[in-house]
């Protein structure tokens, strides 16, 4: 994941096409197998990881992060069906990481507001 979004910021793609992607492949990723509550979150967990090290990495906008976040959501609850359902798995999961990493060494204060307002979207 973070090579495929790596790519998407070096070519300048913009973020709606970045979201658009990012959701492609995470509902790709649902597609393959049947997943559990604990496949889905892990996803979220990769992809959001994946977007902060960018961001840290690659000097990519703070945008990132929160488009990642969202295309991921939007993703796990407009799948439907099993997917849906774990929807607050899902936004534990980013919620998780986003503290945890807003909160070590070379964290972003704006991961912190974007982790609180998960519940919001999607």
């Amino acid at each position: 994941m973070v090579e495929r979004l790596a790519e998407l910021v070096r070519a300048g793609v913009p973020i709606r096409g970045v979201r658009l992607t990012v959701r492609e492949l995470f509902v790709a990723r649902i597609e393959r197998g049947p997943l559990g509550p604990r496949e889905v979150s892990e996803a979220v967990e990769s992809m959001v990881r994946a977007a902060c090290r960018l961001v840290r990495d690659l000097d990519a906008p703070d945008e990132l992060v929160e488009t990642v976040c969202r295309a991921t959501l939007e993703a796990v609850r407009g799948h439907g069906g099993e997917t849906a359902r774990w929807f607050p798995e899902a936004t534990s999961a980013a919620y998780v990481v986003l503290d945890e990493l807003a909160t070590g060494s070379g964290g972003n204060a704006r991961w912190r507001w974007i982790a609180r307002h998960l519940s919001q979207w999607a």
